[in-house]
């Protein structure tokens, strides 16, 4: 590559390759990327327009079903994701989150029910609802043409999702530079890191702007730092674009960081879903807590699981974590049995219900 065409991509004027048939036959793509991509490039509707047209930012699934021969991935689902939210979908291994996604994308024709996403239904208008969303997959990082620079790879989408060509430049500076892949602007893609092709993936799937984001398992294969960079970014776009996340994972921790409402899905049906601070609050019906005595634990333990109350006791490095009923009624009771048998409690405190815990009982039957 020429020092002049380095240099020009600094300043914004960077000229880039032209889209034609022969880059889509030289660079290996996955199925994914050419499906996706390619039917949506087949018909692009007028940016003024679209601004008429597109009100509503928001997924809404009505009794959405896949079904694989006798496997029934996805069963009659039924969601509202609104507008500016972080939706989590949370779930196990094949519990029926990567279908989902495959569906609100137009990659799969459901069995049965449907979808509208920002407005255009799924099965009526799939060209349209590509349009408007961004895909990031949970092989993402295999979406890319390997051959092609990380620069040149955001260009080429950026002109297949018709992004006006004078702003494509200063998009890709902000998105690699935010995910500290500016320096790297110009090897392939193919070269880089698991890890930094997962952030490239964000990158194109952020790149036009999307009115809805589609993601599954977006830091899975992420360092602590770039998946806080992520997690930063998504709540960042939501609060200032009114972007819609809905995004697929069974990183709770993850989930919980970023994610104002959840659904919690299994054997592909819905088990629960709300605002994430209502749903934690079921949990208060039984409350966690840690306490800290002096040189005492095995006492401790003793006492608390003889409560009829306390639920579970297990000890942990230098505390024991029982879980109560009815918390307000029997806090004072399991404290003063502890101090009447000569245990030096330290701290007493109560932990948050996580979203581990809600994850957990629901699977078990707890929460419904």
């Amino acid at each position: 590559m020429t020092e002049s065409r380095k240099k020009s991509r600094g300043n914004g004027n960077h000229t880039g390759l032209s889209i034609t048939g022969s880059v889509m036959h030289r660079c290996k793509c996955t199925r994914f990327s050419k499906l996706f991509l390619v039917m949506t490039s087949q018909r692009r509707i007028k940016k003024t327009w679209f601004r008429k047209v597109v009100k509503l930012d928001e997924v809404i699934i009505k009794d959405l079903t896949k079904r694989f021969g006798d496997l029934t991935a996805v069963d009659h689902l039924e969601l509202n994701v609104p507008a500016g939210s972080i939706y989590g979908l949370l779930g196990p291994n094949g519990a029926g989150k990567s279908t989902t996604i495959r569906l609100l994308c137009t990659l799969l024709n459901p069995s049965e029910g449907t979808a509208s996403v920002g407005g255009f239904d799924i099965i009526e208008s799939p060209v349209r609802v590509r349009e408007i969303t961004g895909v990031m997959p949970e092989e993402s990082n295999h979406t890319l043409y390997a051959a092609m620079s990380t620069y040149d790879n955001l260009e080429y989408f950026g002109k297949l999702y018709g992004v006006p060509e004078a702003e494509i430049p200063g998009r890709i500076e902000e998105l690699l530079s935010f995910m500290g892949l500016w320096e790297r602007r110009d090897d392939p893609a193919g070269e880089l890191s698991t890890g930094n092709r997962q952030r490239l993936a964000l990158c194109r799937a952020l790149l036009h702007r999307p009115k809805v984001v589609l993601m599954d398992e977006p830091t899975s294969a992420l360092d602590p730092i770039a998946a806080k960079k992520v997690r930063e970014l998504i709540i960042g776009l939501a609060e200032k674009y009114k972007q819609t996340f809905f995004i697929n994972s069974h990183n709770l921790a993850e989930v919980q960081r970023m994610c104002d409402r959840i659904a919690i899905i299994d054997k592909g049906r819905i088990l629960l879903s709300g605002k994430t601070k209502e749903l934690r609050a079921k949990l208060q019906a039984t409350q966690n807590f840690t306490i800290r005595v002096n040189d005492d634990l095995e006492r401790a333990l003793d006492i608390a699981r003889s409560m009829e109350f306390v639920t579970s006791a297990e000890e942990e490095v230098d505390s024991i974590r029982v879980t109560i009923e009815d918390p307000i009624s029997n806090n004072s009771t399991l404290m003063r049995s502890l101090l009447s048998k000569g245990v030096e409690i330290i701290e007493f405190a109560e932990q948050e219900a996580t979203l581990e815990d809600l994850y957990l009982d629901v699977i078990k039957g707890g929460v419904m």
